[in-house]
Formats: structure tokens, sequence, C-alpha cells
């Protein structure tokens, strides 16, 4: 009992040390999954609740480290899904954003509802919506819209009372309707992919000799680029190799390297002649070839084509990995700081060519302060303007103006000399940090009333918010497959942007060994979580809390 007390005194006085063990261990316990299904990050949430129950009321954690988590979370999650959002919402997303409108409304009036037939306090109410829709920027707003009020603190008891049963009915929800349906995974997902148009199609490289007296006379440009949509990398003839720069002008006997999807790939040697065991590789004393890393700021955010390396560098780019993915460029293809670009150049130009891309690891590591600090201003500024609905006076708040501002930039990338979106090991390193600074915060805060409440209603509540979970999931599933008549794979990823949980994307995304669902989640997430940060206050308005 000494120790445990004298644990409890020394956490009540030193918020780093309660804020660090929360967050190891929470992270600690991220890692547990069952059949590839766990809380991921979401665990700090829980260890803090623990944390909190523990202190018995005495442990704080000051406000400004969880709206600093908030606002770094949600702003990277908008850089980094601002691009394919505008994209996807040009094609065919309106229609995707309107049943998440529609899902998402839904059960927020089944959440109004339940809270007057079971006489519910209006912030657990709260909560229970945010929670049973995984959605922590709501929290956040609804949180930050109470202010100092004595129940603030019951809408992260909501939450996390109805947060782990939000993870795992959507996906048991989706199952059953795959398994009652009949569903041919294998047909669904090619079904997914053709129609998304972006199934991943990896780089390749194969050696073809010309025999086709068609082509001979022509340019890379003319014979290859054009029809086919792949590149020369190298061309092989007689003693000489050398770049197969767009302008070159093809000779009958030239061996070329063709680089490009698969299908094109196929295409264009089948125009060329034939595949031969001949291959134009040198010991790199006439053409050299290497990966550099994009780190020079003046390029970043361009096309590849305004790069111009073919005429100024006489050298072409076969292969962009970004990220974990590699993929074959076109010419509109915009670059991004800490693209890692396949170069084939003249040798005695490799040098020079890698210190104008950049090339530095120092560099990319190096984060842009400015421009960060000037998103999240803008963000907070935007998220203060109030938008009126009648009597209802709501604002973005924190999370929604980061997060739209953030979408924009994302789309921008850069503006003049700023630039906008951050490498992608900075994004999900701020990303990551904000979330579990957030969720530690919150919990420790929200640890002794989150066990009074479960003690007292802790059925009811889970009971409650699996409702809510279970009106969304099948308002989304029912309306993707049946009204919008997609796929069950694109159903699913909508799914997940309209619950706003990674954790089903994660999970349909290795089920079906695809990326298609990506298409529809991107499409349906930015709306969705808006939409939650405003109904959530709305909620609050309308229960007479606000």
């Amino acid at each position: 009992m000494f120790v445990l007390d004298s644990l409890r005194e020394f956490l009540a006085q030193n918020t780093i040390a309660l804020l660090f063990l929360t967050i190891g261990v929470g992270y600690l316990l991220s890692k547990l999954e069952f059949r590839g299904v766990g809380l991921g990050v979401a665990s700090v949430l829980f260890v803090g609740l623990a944390v909190g129950a523990f202190g018995e009321g005495r442990f704080k954690a000051p406000d400004v480290i969880g709206q600093l988590g908030l606002l770094l979370f949600v702003y990277t999650i908008g850089l980094h899904s601002g691009p394919g959002f505008f994209r996807i919402l040009r094609q065919r997303g309106i229609w995707l954003t309107l049943l998440a409108v529609v899902a998402i409304g839904a059960a927020a009036a089944m959440a109004a509802l339940i809270g007057n037939l079971f006489s519910l306090n209006g912030a657990l109410v709260v909560g229970l919506f945010c929670g049973a829709l995984t959605n922590t920027p709501a929290l956040a707003a609804a949180t930050e819209r109470m202010g100092n009020h004595p129940d603030a603190p019951l809408i992260a008891v909501g939450y996390s009372v109805a947060y782990p049963l939000a993870v795992a009915l959507p996906i048991l929800l989706s199952l059953a309707i795959a398994s009652l349906r009949r569903i041919d995974l294998a047909k669904e997902t090619a079904r997914a992919e053709e129609t998304a148009g972006t199934k991943p199609d990896a780089p390749v490289g194969k050696n073809f000799a010309l025999k086709n007296p068609k082509l001979v006379g022509k340019t890379v440009r003319e014979a290859v680029m054009e029809p086919f949509g792949a590149r020369v990398s190298r061309i092989k003839r007689g003693g000489n190799i050398f770049v197969g720069v767009a302008d070159a002008v093809l000779q009958e006997g030239d061996v070329l390297r063709v680089v490009g999807s698969a299908s094109a790939v196929q295409r264009a040697g089948e125009a060329i002649g034939e595949e031969t065991a001949e291959s134009p590789e040198a010991e790199r004393k006439q053409v050299d070839f290497r990966r550099i890393l994009l780190t020079n700021p003046a390029l970043v955010g361009k096309r590849l084509k305004e790069l111009d390396l073919e005429h100024s560098w006489g050298a072409v780019v076969t292969r962009i990995r970004r990220g974990d993915t590699d993929f074959f460029p076109n010419d509109e293809t915009i670059l991004e700081r800490g693209d890692r670009l396949r170069v084939v150049a003249p040798a005695e130009r490799i040098g020079d060519l890698t210190k104008y891309l950049g090339d530095s690891a120092k560099a990319l590591s190096e984060t842009d302060y400015l421009s960060l600090s000037l998103g999240i201003l803008l963000g907070i500024a935007v998220g203060q303007i109030p938008i009126r609905f009648g009597e209802i006076e709501l604002k973005l708040g924190l999370a929604g103006g980061a997060l739209v501002v953030a979408l924009v930039l994302g789309y921008l990338g850069r503006t003049g000399p700023l630039i906008w979106d951050l490498p992608l090991e900075i994004d999900a390193t701020f990303r990551q940090l904000g979330l579990v600074l957030f969720f530690a915060s919150v919990g420790v805060k929200a640890g002794a009333p989150f066990a009074n409440a479960v003690a007292e209603q802790g059925l009811l509540l889970v009971s409650l918010g699996a409702v809510l979970t279970c009106v969304s999931a099948l308002s989304l599933l029912v309306g993707a497959m049946w009204m919008l008549r997609l796929d069950w794979v694109t159903a699913t990823g909508t799914l997940a942007g309209g619950q706003t949980q990674p954790a089903i994307l994660s999970f349909i995304g290795k089920l079906a060994g695809s990326e298609a669902p990506n298409i529809a989640y991107s499409a349906a997430f930015p709306t969705a979580m808006i939409l939650k940060i405003l109904l959530a206050q709305a909620l609050l308005w309308w229960l007479h809390l606000d």
C-alpha cells in the first residue's frame, strides 16, 4: 500500500513522467492484435484511463499538451490526404461523400434519441457518438466547446466506452455481408481495381532488339513513349551504350532497355521486335544509374517534365520510390520531398546531377517549421470562423480548421518558396506523436470519471455505443453495395472512410491484398471527419449543454 501511495504521489507531482509512462505502456499494448485486428495507438487512451483511475482524480495533464497533439495529428493527415481527396472528389467521390453524410447524420439522430430515451448525461451521449464513430477530432472539438463545464470529462468517458467495439463491429458486419452474399474476394478485388484504375503495377524492365523497320529513324518518344507509355533507359548500338532520351533516333539492330508497367513493356516489346538476352549494360564507364534522393527544395512540387533532365542533363528517370512503393513516373508526375529517383545518366554527369537533385539525408530530416507553423496558424484561424445554421452556431475548432486548411495546402504542395507538404517519414512521425500525446492527455484526465461511469452504467453504455456503430456501419455498407452498386472491396473502403477508422482499412487491405480500398477511403474520410466535428457540437446544443 505504501508503494502504491508513493507511486501515486510521484506521478501527481511529475506530469512529464506520467505522460510518458502512459504513452510507453500504451504503445507496447498497441502491438497486440487478434487475427489482424487491434486497437493500435488507441491503446494509449485506455492506458491513460487506467492511470487516471489509479490517480483517483489527483493526476492532471495540461490541456495544451492534448491540443498540440491533436493539431499535429489532424494537420499531417490533411497534408497527406489533400492531393488524393480533390482528385477523387472530381471523379466519383461526390456520391461516396453524400453516402457518408447520410450515414453519419443517421448516427447523430440516433444518439440524440437514445439520450432522451435513457435520460443520459448529454456529455456522455456526445462521447458515445464520437467513440462509436471512432473520431478523435470530434471528441476534441466537443471537449473544447464545453470548456471548463464540470461534465466535460464525460465526453472522453463515453468515447472510451464505445471505441473498442466500434473498431471490431464494422469489420464483423462487412465479413457477415460477404458471407451472406457469398462474395468471391478475388473477383471483387479485380473489379475494384479495374473501377478505380489504380491496380498496383510495379515497374519492370526488359531488353528488346529492334527488328521492326517501321520504327527505324523514329525517336524514342515516337516509337515507345507516346504509343505505349513506357521509357527507354539505355540503348546499345554496337560497342556503344547511351541514355535513351526522348529525342534519341533509333537504328536497326539497337538493343533497347524498356522500362514501364508490365503491360506497357510487353506491348512495346511486341512492336520493337523480340526480347533478347543481350543487355545494354556496361561497367558504368559510359552510362551510370543510381537512386537519388530528391531534397532540393527548388524542385519539390514540380512536375517531372519541368526538371527537363533529358535536355539539360541527358538523363532519364525510370522509377520513383515514394515511401514503400515503387512506381513508374510520367511527365506529369508531381515530385515530393524524399522521393527516390532511379536516374540513368551519362557517367561523367551523374555526380553533378546527384548534387542538383539534393541527395541529402540530413536535409530530408530537417523539417520546414516556417511552413508548418504558418499552416497550423491558418488552420486555427479558420477553425474560429462561426458557421451558423439558424439558431445554432458551430465552429470547426482546432481540429476541423487544421484539417480543412491542410487538405488545401496538401493539394497545392507549394506556394512560391513555401513547401507545404512534409516528407512521408516526418509526416508519419508527427501524426503518431500527435495522436499519442492527445490520447494520453485525454485518458489521464477522464480516468476517474470513466471508472465511476463503467461501474454504474457500463453494460448499458457499451450496448448503446454498439447500436450507434451499427447504424453508421450498416448505412455505409448497404448504401454502397445496394444503392451505389459498388463492389464489396470498395464498399468496405467506404465504410473505413466513413468511420474514419484506419484499422478497418488496414484489415480489408490485407485481406484483399490490394490498394483499391484506399480510393473509397480517401473520398469519404475528409467529409466524414468534418461532419462529425460539426455534429458533435450540434448534439451539445440539442442536449442543452452549449
